[in-house]
């Protein structure tokens, strides 16, 4: 297989030309512009040109490609064109051995590879590749070079997959507050629309229950707020995926007080009586002036009636108090279920969200590529043993 070398220069350098003259020459090399980030290049050309001495900022360049390569060997192209090309090499020597580390002391090579005349010279390039390659502290320092390279590549990829893992987990949670966000208003909404409608069912059913129903009203209003409770863990299914927490504390509602206060009754009395005095009265004096000896008549009537006023004033007195205690107890049975509403809604979505946190199978899978690269890291950058000592006693 063909050692990879990398031709690089600055702009106008000639490396295109040196590029093409290199790889039409029968040899063990393969020559290029643009390695692939996988490569690994047994060396490398550093290509300027004649016309002039080079800058120091091709010399910063040159000692860029020659740290990511073994061997580089510094080229003085289009010499051909320049006879004083001899004196623009001394020139590139001295800044070299003055501005770069790595290329100080390493001599330089006179090519041609694209000659207005004759045949390219770039025979000195491959000898000195075949005399560079073949020094024995060139593998040890290429094998050091390609660990290096191995260890970047790692990290970049480690790093590209932790940030990718970082940004995929961040997106995911917040499409998941999002989603938690519109199912909670939703949910809310639904709610409280059907503790309105409870809310309105109830005090329409209080205002018009007779003594009967009255009685039987309170665990009617139970079941209706059950029912309500048991439509929003519906829309709670329904929203999430998941069923309502066994968990859910019940509604416990307090009795309505059954007995109106003594002070109110003592009211409603005193009022009854009050009616029934009048109404008794009336009707006595009406009666009586009917005829002469309607006088008994009179006033076992109007008796009669004032009995009957003070009764129906004080059973519809009780009544209608008895309604707007329920009244009351509505709007507190309402408030109840409204926050135990709420409550559950809070509760499901919380569990729903907690129970879809988990790993994806892409985030597994690039967990298990990363815990292949720290291993691999691990390995590269573990020390090598050192032979053991043997000391003789």
């Amino acid at each position: 297989m063909s050692a990879l070398v990398v031709v690089a220069g600055p702009p106008r350098a000639g490396v295109s030309a040196m590029v093409a003259a290199l790889n039409r020459r029968p040899s063990a090399y393969r020559f290029t512009e643009r390695p692939a980030p996988q490569d690994s290049p047994a060396a490398a050309l550093f290509v300027v040109s004649a016309v002039a001495p080079m800058a120091e900022s091709d010399c910063a360049l040159a000692d860029l490609v020659a740290a990511r390569t073994p061997v580089t060997i510094p080229v003085l192209a289009k010499v051909d064109d320049h006879r004083d090309w001899r004196r623009v090499r001394d020139a590139n020597l001295a800044t070299a051995q003055r501005c770069s580390v790595r290329l100080a002391g390493v001599p330089w090579v006179g090519a041609a590879a694209a000659p207005r005349l004759g045949e390219p010279q770039v025979d000195d390039v491959l000898t000195a590749l075949d005399a560079a390659l073949g020094d024995p502290a060139r593998h040890a320092r290429a094998a050091r070079l390609a660990a290096q390279a191995r260890l970047g590549r790692l990290g970049e990829e480690r790093d590209r997959l932790v940030r990718t893992r970082r940004q995929a987990r961040l997106d995911e949670a917040a499409a998941r507050r999002h989603d938690a966000q519109q199912a909670r208003l939703a949910l809310t909404h639904g709610a409280r629309r059907r503790c309105a409608a409870l809310r309105t069912e109830l005090l329409h059913d209080a205002a018009a229950a007779d003594r009967r129903a009255l009685a039987r009203f309170p665990a009617r209003a139970r079941q209706r707020c059950a029912d309500v409770l048991a439509g929003v863990d519906d829309d709670i299914a329904a929203r999430t995926g998941q069923l309502p927490s066994a968990g859910a504390a019940e509604l416990d509602l307090v009795e309505p007080p059954a007995q109106s206060w003594r002070l109110e009754r003592r009211l409603t009395a005193v009022l009854g009586a009050g009616f029934g005095l009048g109404v008794a009265l009336v009707v006595t004096r009406f009666v009586a002036g009917l005829a002469p000896g309607l006088t008994a008549v009179a006033l076992v009537a109007g008796a009669a009636a004032g009995l009957a006023t003070t009764t129906w004033v004080v059973r519809a007195r009780t009544l209608l108090h008895d309604r707007a205690v329920l009244a009351g107890w509505v709007g507190e049975a309402a408030a109840a279920v409204r926050a135990a509403a709420e409550e559950r809604i809070g509760t499901g979505l919380l569990v729903a969200e907690t129970g879809a946190v988990g790993e994806t199978a892409a985030d597994r899978q690039i967990g298990r590529r990363i815990a292949a690269l720290d291993a691999e890291l691990r390995q590269l950058t573990r020390p090598a043993d050192l032979p053991a000592k043997v000391t003789r006693r």
